[in-house]
């Protein structure tokens, strides 16, 4: 059930205790893996700032975090919000392109979020990529993305922090 809801409305205790407070909390954390961590907690005080003592509507933090950010999050808020649509990024292949890999990126769920890459090179050196979630707005399901292959690539990752809550984390490492 998608997470702004009536509260009369739901079927069953459940399915309403998983809307008001697992749920939440995973779109928050989520929220912070957009924003990272010293936007969200600014945006997150300023909401408080603005609001208290006072009744804000869902609209009201929206604004806040838009305000603050400056970065239009409708994506986010319908992708987590209005509707019950599931992530799931994967990496699909993996080939060489001259003296780079090309790793295709796919979303095979509906929600939209970036793609926060980790590439661990042989010597513990890890490269970080952190691809907009605007890369998702167009009708296209799957992402290249070109990465140098020297010094030789160990593992590539997506979501190595475990920010979003993906579906199927399984399909996000290579090599499997």
């Amino acid at each position: 059930m998608e997470l702004i809801h009536h509260g009369d409305r739901y079927p069953d205790y459940g399915a309403y205790g998983v809307a008001s407070y697992y749920k939440p909390a995973t779109v928050l954390v989520a929220l912070r893996g957009v924003l990272g961590a010293e936007t969200f907690n600014k945006a997150y005080r300023e909401y408080a700032r603005r609001w208290l003592y006072k009744h804000p509507s869902p609209l009201d933090l929206f604004n806040t975090f838009e305000d603050v950010s400056g970065q239009d999050l409708s994506w986010f808020w319908r992708s987590w919000l209005f509707e019950t649509w599931k992530l799931d990024q994967a990496i699909d292949t993996v080939a060489p392109a001259g003296d780079s890999l090309e790793v295709v990126v796919e979303n095979r769920g509906r929600a939209l979020m970036p793609i926060h890459l980790a590439v661990k090179r042989t010597g513990e050196k890890v490269d970080t990529l952190n691809i907009p979630a605007s890369v998702w707005f167009g009708e296209g399901k799957r992402w290249a993305i070109r990465i140098a292959r020297e010094p030789a690539v160990r593992t590539i990752e997506i979501d190595p922090k475990r920010d979003f809550p993906d579906i199927d984390r399984s399909n996000q490492v290579w090599p499997r």
